[in-house]
């Protein structure tokens, strides 16, 4: 396989990066903040996006703030500039739909193409390879890069076209936090009844009430049902999903009850 560029180390990233590393990808990597590296012959850290960008064809952006996307791909020394000619830019970064096309536009008028793959948790590890990816883009273009996907996926979805990937992933973590907040409710309700709180978290998870919600953020929810609230990047993370699923809904027309009442999560947090 030809070689790889990805930007971002960040937890999501580096276990990427370990799952690609592992399967044999040559992989170049960028991050200015992060301390990860693979002790393997086909790690390569570089120390900047253009030399990243030059060494490969197919790009993953996996930065952690949506406001670094556009500095990446379009500074004087950034992605843009210094990839090959027609190179593919597969987003992973979480952005709306709509601003997704708008960067696509642009990646396209500077000769590359720009998909969306929107990034979900599975059961297993992501440096395994377990991992769902939702891709917006055309037919062809997924095709092209699907090959790389399947090396560190294994569920990759055509969502359709450009943004579609990302309509996905919102609509998905709208239900996420939606489920999150009523689970927290549910807990909390019953703890204050005298249930004792594994008991009740191990009858939900094993009944109709049950989610991937209740089932996976345990120690987590049990810190914001004591009122410990939740770390820092755990809530910032899900205030910027949220905000950005309502701009979604809100560009379709009235945002839904459901995702407007999800936003008490935050006040939980």
């Amino acid at each position: 396989m030809a070689n790889l560029a990805l930007y971002g180390l960040g937890e999501m990233g580096a276990d990427i990066a370990r799952c690609l590393v592992s399967r044999g990808v040559a992989l170049h990597a960028y991050d200015p903040v992060s301390d990860v590296t693979l002790a393997a012959g086909n790690f390569h850290r570089c120390s900047t996006a253009a030399e990243a960008a030059r060494a490969a064809a197919v790009h993953l952006v996996v930065v952690k703030r949506p406001d670094d996307v556009r500095a990446l791909l379009f500074g004087a020394d950034g992605l843009c500039a210094a990839a090959p000619a027609g190179s593919h830019v597969v987003l992973h970064t979480t952005l709306t739909p709509q601003t997704v096309r708008e960067l696509a536009e642009e990646v396209r008028r500077q000769g590359h193409v720009l998909l969306d793959a929107a990034l979900s948790r599975r059961n297993g590890l992501i440096r395994e390879g377990s991992l769902s990816l939702f891709v917006g883009g055309t037919a062809e273009e997924v095709a092209a890069v699907g090959p790389v996907l399947d090396r560190y996926a294994d569920n990759v979805v055509h969502a359709g076209p450009t943004g579609a990937g990302m309509t996905v992933k919102l609509c998905n973590n709208w239900l996420l936090y939606s489920n999150r907040h009523a689970a927290l409710q549910a807990l909390g309700t019953g703890r204050a009844l005298g249930v004792d709180p594994d008991v009740l978290r191990g009858a939900l998870a094993s009944s109709t009430g049950s989610s991937w919600a209740l089932a996976h953020y345990s120690d987590l929810d049990e810190a914001i049902v004591t009122g410990q609230g939740a770390p820092a990047v755990v809530r910032d993370r899900t205030t910027s999903e949220l905000h950005m699923a309502r701009d979604m809904a809100a560009a379709n027309g009235q945002v839904p009850t459901s995702l407007q009442e999800t936003f008490a999560l935050l006040d939980a947090m």
